[in-house]
């Protein structure tokens, strides 16, 4: 089982979200063994990005429907992580 910031940093490298546009993962309660432990959200995005964020997140959900949580303080509510591609690339 992977840990949810390498999930994160994996679709965040494969969509190259805009500047300013993070990608966020939040724990989910799982209604079954293949059904996933987490959801994504993303902010404003052209197609071309759109279509690889859809295209990735249907890619994780099959080979990795559960994740890893325990890293990953709560704050309040559920567990979530975001990042933004400038804090991977440095831009």
């Amino acid at each position: 089982m992977r840990a949810a910031e390498a999930i994160l940093k994996e679709l965040v490298l494969h969509v190259r979200p805009p500047r300013g546009c993070a990608i966020v993962l939040t724990e989910w309660k799982s209604s079954g063994p293949t059904d996933p432990n987490w959801v994504a959200a993303s902010g404003t995005m052209e197609t071309q990005n759109l279509v690889r964020y859809s295209e990735k997140i249907a890619e994780l959900r099959k080979t990795d429907p559960k994740i890893d949580w325990s890293d990953v303080k709560i704050i309040t509510g559920a567990r979530r992580v975001a990042l933004w591609l400038s804090e991977i690339d440095g831009d």
